[in-house]
């Protein structure tokens, strides 16, 4: 019996051995190859002063299921599409060209300039595939925005009643804002490499003014890539002399350099 078992399997070993060299024979012959496709995903926002790197507020559930994914085959060669469907219903092996480059494209929610609910997701790789071959494509869809937080400290309100943050980039006809009532949503901007981002502070008093005093400089520019948590801590100064002074703290990590910007609103706006 033992004899048998092992010559069956011989036999069925050397028939797959041989079905896929003559499938490979056949597909080089043809110049084509095969591709096979591997995804994943990283959903995480950084910020390098964050006590952690995995600053996650969207329904992982959601975007983490790579079966949620579209998954386009294009040439690049004028961007001719070739293939395009749910990675769910992607075979396990697609035929291509062989010695042609292709951009494979996954991608997963909608790119709006900025939005608390829209955020997209999306990942690539250009390759070519040899004749008779298998080429596994494997990449990481991560989000294509950058992560907006206004916070404010317990003692703003001493101080003031609010401070308005206006939020523009290149993107955006009009620039969103967030305030106090925003606390604790995440803000999603679309983002490119080195995306500036403008942004502006209107500061209001504790009758509901805005607080415009000589020398406050109530703009800045500063510089996110993709997956940054742009964190704006908004707190009064009052260390320095009685009255004190307004400071509002950016802390951006572009995975470039740390900055931390202060914006200062002057003493004597306590003395009108």
């Amino acid at each position: 019996m033992k004899i048998v078992f092992y010559s069956v399997a011989l036999l069925g070993l050397l028939y797959g051995v041989s079905s896929c060299t003559q499938e490979s024979d056949a597909l080089a012959s043809a110049g084509t190859g095969k591709l096979a496709v591997n995804i994943d995903t990283d959903l995480t926002f950084r910020n390098s002063s964050a006590k952690t790197t995995n600053l996650r507020s969207i329904d992982e559930t959601e975007f983490s299921n790579i079966r949620n994914y579209t998954v386009t085959l294009e040439k690049t060669a004028g961007n001719e599409q070739i293939y395009s469907a749910l990675y769910s219903e992607w075979a396990l092996a697609y035929e291509v060209e062989s010695n042609v480059e292709y951009r494979l494209t996954a991608s997963y929610g909608q790119a709006v300039p900025a939005s608390y609910d829209n955020l997209l997701v999306k990942g690539s790789e250009v390759f070519t595939v040899q004749a008779g071959s298998t080429k596994v494509i494997s990449f990481q869809c991560k989000p294509q925005a950058a992560k907006v937080n206004v916070i404010y400290s317990d003692d703003f309100e001493t101080y003031f009643s609010d401070c308005i943050v206006s939020i523009k980039t290149k993107h955006m006809d009009q620039a969103w804002t967030m305030s106090k009532v925003d606390v604790g949503k995440d803000l999603f901007l679309q983002t490119d490499e080195e995306e500036n981002v403008e942004l502006a502070f209107d500061i209001k008093d504790k009758n509901g003014e805005s607080v415009s005093p000589d020398g406050f400089s109530s703009t800045k520019n500063v510089t996110v890539n993709p997956q940054t948590l742009l964190k704006l801590t908004i707190k009064p100064d009052v260390t320095e002399i009685e009255g004190g002074k307004f400071g509002i703290n950016v802390s951006v990590n572009t995975d470039v350099t740390d900055e931390d910007v202060n914006i200062v609103v002057p003493n004597d706006i306590f003395n009108n």
